[in-house]
C-alpha cells in the first residue's frame, strides 16, 4: 500500500472516530482518532520524500531550485 493511500485511508478513519467522540461523547474513540492523527503525520511526512523524489528524478537534481537556494548548496559543498 503506498503513503498516499495510507493518508487517505488513516484520514477516513480519523473522520468516522471523531465523529463517534464529538457526536456520541464515546472516550475510546479519542484515543483511536489520535492514533489516525499520528498515522495522517508519519504518512504525510513519507509522502513529502517520495514526491521530492519523483520530482528530482523527473527534472534532474537541482532543477527547480531558486537562485539563492542554488547559491548556498553551491557554498556548502
Amino acid at each position: 500500500m503506498s503513503h498516499h493511500d495510507k493518508l487517505l485511508e488513516a484520514f477516513e478513519s480519523y473522520k468516522a472516530e471523531n465523529e463517534k467522540f464529538q457526536g456520541k461523547a464515546i472516550k475510546a474513540s479519542a484515543a483511536r482518532a489520535r492514533k489516525a492523527l499520528q498515522e495522517i503525520a508519519g504518512s504525510c511526512k513519507e509522502r513529502r520524500k517520495e514526491i521530492t523524489a519523483e520530482k528530482e528524478s523527473r527534472e534532474g537534481p537541482g532543477a527547480g531550485m531558486s537562485q539563492d537556494a542554488a547559491r548556498k548548496a553551491h557554498i556548502r559543498k
